[in-house]
């Protein structure tokens, strides 16, 4: 494996831990630990989740129940979900992911040029983009 691979790699870490996106995402995420109705709602829907699984795994299951636990279950996402703090979460999530997205985008379209990506593939007689 080549030594100057390696450090780029490093270098491309070091420069996408200090991007916007990044230190935006791992403060939410800190904030969103730190949260304590936001955690206590999270222990609700993995205790539920785990309700869940356990009825279901019984020899035979209580379908009454599970439809119970299930609608309590959906009850807990949607109050997770209407937390401004879970939603600027995800937002900065999504803009981590669009941001990595476009750096393996790039990537591929350098290791790939005329791929799936796009690009010249280098064979003219398809093309005609050229001129």
């Amino acid at each position: 494996m080549s030594q100057a691979v390696i450090e780029k790699a490093k270098e491309l870490a070091s420069i996408i831990a200090q991007s916007p996106e990044y230190i935006t995402m791992r403060a939410t995420e800190d904030a969103a630990g730190q949260d304590e109705g936001l955690q206590e709602l999270f222990k609700q829907y993995d205790s539920i989740h785990r309700d869940i699984e356990d009825a279901t795994l019984k020899n035979e299951p209580d379908f009454d129940k599970i439809g119970s636990l299930t609608r309590d279950l959906d009850e807990v996402q949607q109050q997770i979900k209407t937390q401004p703090l879970y939603q600027a979460l995800q937002q900065a999530r999504k803009g981590f992911s669009d941001m990595m997205s476009a750096v393996n985008g790039e990537l591929s379209a350098a290791l790939n040029p005329g791929g799936s990506q796009g690009g010249c593939s280098g064979n003219c007689s398809a093309c005609g983009g050229c001129g």
